[in-house]
């Protein structure tokens, strides 16, 4: 069970991680110019969203295994 959670977190994980080496990336700035504007609130929102999910996944996963 514990291996269970440990692996969902660590998809979770490399999720935000590759999706922040993406958002960062030089091609993604040239193609949008303005995409780099306000982007403390957008990171901001996409890093909750993933610490929701991955607090949800593991809460269910205990709530389940019980």
């Amino acid at each position: 069970m514990v291996g269970l959670i440990i692996l969902v977190v660590l998809v979770m994980v490399s999720g935000l991680i590759a999706t922040l080496i993406i958002g960062r990336s030089q091609s993604n700035k040239e193609e949008n110019p303005r995409y780099s504007q306000q982007t403390g609130r957008k990171w901001l929102r996409l890093g909750g969203l993933y610490v929701v999910g991955i607090v949800a996944v593991v809460v269910i996963l205990v709530v389940v295994n019980r």
